[in-house]
């Protein structure tokens, strides 16, 4: 689970000039924009996906 979760970071932190770029409405924010969204649905996918495995953990530990 921590693997997964400082891949996710590192994939965010990679999207922040994009979304600079966006913010500021600057050369090439157009391009960043989708790139942003999509950067930003996957990690929200892969989130959930973890905090899924969280509470399996917990529901298996509780059952013991």
């Amino acid at each position: 689970m921590r693997e997964e979760v400082e891949k996710i970071i590192k994939e965010l932190q990679s999207i922040l000039d994009d979304l600079d770029k966006v913010e500021a409405g600057s050369y090439g924010f157009k391009s960043a924009a989708p790139r942003a969204r999509k950067a930003l649905m996957e990690a929200s996918k892969s989130l959930r996906d973890v905090r899924a495995e969280v509470q399996d953990k917990k529901k298996d530990h509780e059952e013991k």
